[in-house]
C-alpha cells in the first residue's frame, strides 16, 4: 500500500510555546489544569517534578526544555496533557507533558510526516506542518526511556 492511501489519524495539537506536539488522541488520558509540582532533588531541567493527578503522583516534564530551550514562566492558561505510558515498567503508567493552552484535535496523515534533521533531537520522530502550526511527534522510546531511568 502507497503512502498515498494512508488514513488520517485523529490527533491532538499540544501547544508549546512556539510549536506543539502531535500525539495520537488515544494517549492523551486527559487534559488538567496545572497545580504546583512537588520539586525532586538533582532532575534534569525537563522534569519539572511531579504532580498529584486522581490521588497518584506523576512526572512532569517541559518538553521545551527537553529540547534546549528556556521553558517558558507558568501561567493560568497552563494545561498538563496527561499521557498514558506506553511502557508495562514505568509507574504509575501516566506522565504529565505542560502546555500552554487547550489543544486541537486534528487529523493527520503519514504522508505530510518529514523526518530527519527538521527537528533534530532524540526527543523528536518527525514533524508535521499543519494548520494549527508546527507539530512535533515524539520519540515516545526515548522519552519513556529517560523518565524510567530515573525511577531506576
Amino acid at each position: 500500500m502507497s503512502t498515498d492511501d494512508t488514513q488520517p489519524v485523529r490527533c491532538m495539537f499540544l501547544p508549546l510555546s512556539d510549536r506543539g506536539l502531535l500525539v495520537p488522541s488515544t494517549g492523551v488520558a486527559e487534559i488538567v489544569g496545572m497545580s504546583p509540582p512537588r520539586p525532586i532533588d538533582a532532575a534534569p531541567p525537563w522534569l519539572l517534578g511531579y504532580m498529584s493527578w486522581r490521588g497518584v503522583d506523576i512526572p512532569l516534564l517541559s518538553v521545551e526544555s527537553a529540547l534546549g530551550d528556556e521553558a517558558p514562566p507558568v501561567g493560568v492558561r497552563n494545561r498538563v496533557a496527561v499521557m498514558y505510558a506506553l511502557r508495562d515498567d514505568l509507574q504509575p503508567g501516566f506522565y504529565g507533558v505542560v502546555i500552554q493552552r487547550l489543544p486541537t484535535v486534528v487529523l493527520a496523515s503519514e504522508r505530510n510526516l518529514e523526518t530527519g534533521d527538521a527537528d533534530a533531537s532524540q526527543w523528536i520522530d518527525g514533524a508535521v506542518d499543519l494548520e494549527v502550526g508546527r507539530g512535533l511527534v515524539p520519540g515516545f522510546a526515548y522519552l519513556e526511556g529517560q523518565l524510567a531511568g530515573l525511577a531506576a
